[in-house]
């Protein structure tokens, strides 16, 4: 074979796979590219279509997607709501529909893919490019804010800094806090999986401690609430999980303290969340300022004698202090809650569609404050209305129920795999969280929807793996039963 057709072999097999797919899709909204590539878009599009359209050939990779049924009947809601509301953004909201379709079937449905190691070692190179290109990032951003302490403007983006808040190059505070979530929980993962499989070295634990490092300092200079809430729920959850893993008999008494010691621990967790975030904001803030804490300002002061005399006050200066300027809790949240409860009630049964939201709130509200709600539930009920909301919260029930039976009736096999389902279904439910005050959910084309389904797709593939293992061992001990049952018939004979 030469090396022509050895090449045109490899780049058959590229295209031909679904996790080759996954981390250029993912890649591009990473950085992302796409908005400023869109042939990028097209080309992925079109990768995506035929890819579809192979596996709907075979048959057998959709036919292994849990849940799948849910899923049909959601997405067959959605498009009754388009086909509804025609008159307005079709194209726009069919685009909605495709990747939708993406999330469901290469993204959640990775676990049907191939085999479960194949998905474990998929996981790695992933979660590895994401902590270790993030942590670059803020890296560099954290360069940028040393050099220039008052940010710096360049190409019509503010660098750095921007409303008293951690950008970096990320160049928005919100986002830039996810990503840096995301890294943590990424390198966390990580170290899990690699000391599991005996292959986490002295080198390794330096880098991810730093990954981990770099990361919340960032985090923290943000200033992001939200995220923040993320990284407590997640901590939390673990707790939790701790407290409750070999909790068998429902004591009332026993019930009663672990519950006591779940509380104080998410207590716990959350205050010395607050005192590092607060620490790390003031000692960066006093880095930068040098120590410096007041100014001179000078006063002329006009004497009775008519002579003019300069005097220094000495006053606070203003650093920054890496806290939101706007000192309103909910952000402007409930504004915009409000008005979407406003448009729930004039489409309440299938909704107006994700792409009419800013139109019909223009037509029926007088207009949006912002063209999204922060709220990913919200989004999906106004976008899909009950009909459709009550099928995605049924998927979301099947799948919950699904990790938590998996992560409580086989702790021995996620102990044996360092709990990693055990931290996905911790990312998962601290996501779940995060996005009631976030679009961040299904109707988003950004990197945080589309990790999130892939965490949902990683977590269902160790379920159903431990699943098949339980299923074969059963299997095993019956045919052991029936041998041993012949043979004693043999010798009774």
């Amino acid at each position: 074979m030469n090396t022509e057709t050895i090449g045109q072999n490899a780049v058959c097999r590229f295209f031909n796979s679904n996790t080759a797919f996954r981390f250029v899709f993912i890649s591009s909204l990473f950085f992302p590219i796409n908005e400023n590539f869109p042939p990028l878009l097209w080309a992925i599009m079109v990768w995506s279509v035929y890819l579809f359209c192979r596996e709907l050939i075979k048959g057998q990779y959709l036919r292994k997607i849990r849940h799948r049924k849910i899923l049909y009947f959601f997405m067959g809601a959605a498009l009754l709501t388009v086909i509804i509301n025609f008159r307005e953004n079709l194209a726009g909201n069919l685009y909605v529909l495709y990747w939708l379709s993406l999330c469901f079937f290469f993204f959640y449905g990775l676990h049907a893919d191939r085999d479960h190691e194949h998905r474990k070692h998929e996981a790695v190179i992933l979660l590895d490019f994401i902590s270790g290109m993030t942590t670059l990032a803020m890296i560099i951003g954290l360069v940028l804010l040393a050099v220039f302490p008052e940010g710096l403007h360049m190409f019509d983006r503010d660098f750095a800094i921007y409303e008293n808040r951690f950008v970096g190059i990320i160049v928005n505070a919100n986002v830039l806090a996810f990503y840096a979530v995301m890294a943590i929980v990424a390198t966390h993962i990580l170290w899990k999986m690699k000391k599991a499989d005996g292959v986490l070295g002295r080198k390794t634990k330096i880098l991810y401690t730093v990954y981990a490092v770099i990361n919340m300092i960032s985090l923290f200079l943000s200033d992001s609430n939200a995220s923040l809430l993320f990284i407590m729920v997640y901590f939390s959850f673990l707790a939790f999980y701790c407290i409750f893993k070999g909790f068998r008999k429902f004591g009332f008494l026993s019930f009663v303290l672990r519950v006591i010691a779940t509380l104080l621990a998410c207590v716990v967790t959350i205050l010395i969340l607050l005192c590092m975030r607060s620490l790390a904001q003031s000692c960066v803030s006093l880095m930068l300022t040098n120590g410096e804490s007041k100014t001179h300002i000078s006063n002329s002061i006009t004497t009775d004698n008519g002579s003019v005399q300069i005097t220094d006050d000495v006053e606070p200066s203003s650093p920054t202090t890496f806290k939101h300027q706007n000192k309103n809790i909910d952000s402007g949240r409930f504004v915009i809650w409000k008005q979407a409860l406003g448009l729930f009630e004039k489409f309440p049964v299938m909704g107006v569609g994700k792409d009419n939201i800013v139109s019909y709130g223009k037509t029926y509200l007088g207009g949006l404050k912002y063209d999204d709600f922060h709220n990913g539930l919200l989004t999906i009920i106004i976008s899909f209305g009950l009909v459709g909301f009550t099928i995605f919260m049924v998927l979301a029930i099947t799948v919950a129920k699904t990790f938590l039976k998996a992560v409580f009736n086989y702790r021995e096999k996620c102990s044996q795999d360092g709990n990693v389902l055990v931290l996905i279904v911790a990312f998962c439910a601290a996501y779940s969280v995060y996005s009631m005050f976030e679009v961040a959910l299904l109707l988003d084309l950004s990197y945080r929807v589309f990790i999130f389904w892939y965490m949902i797709g990683l977590g269902l593939s160790y379920a159903t793996h431990y699943e098949r293992q339980e299923d074969n061992k059963t299997a095993d001990s019956e045919l052991l039963n029936i041998s041993s049952a012949v043979q004693s018939d043999n010798f009774a004979m």
